[in-house]
């Protein structure tokens, strides 16, 4: 998700080039190319969020969870499809381009600097409390403590939030 993120920068780049550009019988071709390879990071940024958000949320709170991302989704969009046409319309599409290229790039270091990395949403720990058999112990280790394991971290009853 976020090499796509990172990807949309260039891909408005790209843009902002092609359309800048005044002739030749090449833009056309980069245009498309430019407009599939949109599509492609966009898909790259948007298709994991339903496998995200089941990882991250206990089952209790996951319809809470798609509806926030939904609400959180949607209202960017309602802020940056406008602003894209009123660039586009107001002063060029050599200008729209690094916009929201900019826009993406803040997207993707926010989205860097606010959600853990994947060393930190992996946690190893212990469970004292846990009878053998439990469900949850599938792969654990059996220590003169507990039983320790290391997965992704996933917040429910057994595992409060970092």
């Amino acid at each position: 998700m976020l090499s796509g993120a990172l990807l949309l920068t260039a891909v408005f780049a790209a843009l902002a080039v092609v359309t800048a550009a005044g002739s030749g019988g090449w833009r056309l071709g980069a245009l498309l190319v430019t407009w599939a390879t949109f599509g492609a990071t966009c898909s790259m940024v948007l298709r994991p969020t339903g496998r995200l958000i089941r990882r991250a949320a206990p089952p209790q709170e996951r319809t809470s969870a798609f509806a926030a991302q939904f609400s959180l989704s949607h209202s960017c969009g309602l802020l940056t499809y406008p602003l894209a046409g009123w660039l586009g319309a107001a002063a060029g599409l050599q200008a729209a381009g690094p916009a929201l290229g900019a826009i993406a790039l803040l997207a993707a270091l926010l989205a860097l600097r606010l959600w853990p990395s994947s060393a930190a949403a992996s946690i190893k720990h212990e469970h004292q409390d846990l009878d053998e058999g439990h469900p949850h112990l599938c792969g654990a280790r059996r220590m003169p403590t507990g039983w320790r394991q290391s997965h992704d971290f996933v917040p429910d009853r057994l595992h409060a939030h970092p």
